[in-house]
């Protein structure tokens, strides 16, 4: 009788295994392999990667890990780098012209003489960052944090800076012809002597600003906030608000 039992219990232990065989057959992907491909996925697309060489113009940086490097003088034209990690990197007198940087982390870099013409960088953190003598013309800075950097004698000609923080920035003998302010946070900044020829500060928020000494002929202030902004010696050409003449 005992052996009859333990005959027909290995029988059922026998059926439940081939069930179990034939439908792990018929998926063939396990549940644990879709999740480590899951994670994977995840992992790649956060951090950035281990890239060898040395960067030259027009070429793909993305994600790379570049911190600390020495970059300085080096034509990079065009070169992809969004994403990658540039904190203390010596970009001295670099050629970045027409390069994409967006979501790049550059906290420490050099960015001395450095030129980001047409380069993309827009919503890029960058505060308390030193860009003397730079050169941004053109460059796309939407949505930018630059609160509390220096852009000694830098030139922004026609850049994009709507809805970017430049709040407490010094901007002295900057030129600015033509550069959008649209919606920009200009709170506190020093711009003095400074060239906003034609610029675009429409809705712009110059609280407390000191634009003492600069150009605003052309200038659009439409909706600008021009509480305690400060226009002695001014060119005052400008339209869209009281202040303008």
């Amino acid at each position: 009788m005992q052996t009859n039992k333990k005959n027909v219990s290995l029988l059922w232990i026998g059926a439940v295994s081939v069930l179990l065989f034939t439908m792990m057959s018929s998926n063939p992907v396990s549940t644990l392999a879709a999740y480590a491909d899951s994670s994977y996925t995840h992992s790649s697309m956060t951090q950035t990667k281990s890239c060898s060489g040395k960067p030259s113009a027009n070429t793909d940086w993305s994600n790379c890990d570049l911190h600390g490097a020495s970059l300085e003088f080096l034509n990079l034209t065009g070169i992809n780098l969004a994403g990658a990690n540039l904190q203390g990197a010596n970009l001295y007198g670099t050629n970045l012209s027409g390069a994409n940087l967006v979501g790049a982390q550059i906290t420490g870099a050099s960015l001395n003489n450095v030129n980001l013409a047409g380069a993309k960088l827009n919503g890029i953190n960058a505060q308390n960052m030193d860009f003397y003598r730079a050169n941004l013309a053109r460059a796309d800075l939407q949505g930018a944090n630059l609160a509390g950097s220096s852009f000694g004698i830098a030139n922004f000609q026609n850049a994009d800076l709507s809805g970017a923080n430049l709040s407490w920035v010094r901007a002295i003998q900057v030129s600015f012809a033509g550069a959008n302010f649209s919606k920009a946070d200009l709170s506190n900044v020093n711009m003095r002597t400074s060239d906003l020829t034609g610029a675009n500060l429409s809705g712009a928020n110059l609280d407390s600003a000191d634009g003492s000494y600069t150009i605003l002929a052309g200038a659009d202030l439409t909706g600008a906030n021009v509480s305690g902004f400060a226009t002695a010696g001014t060119d005052r050409s400008c339209h869209g608000s009281p202040i303008c003449h």
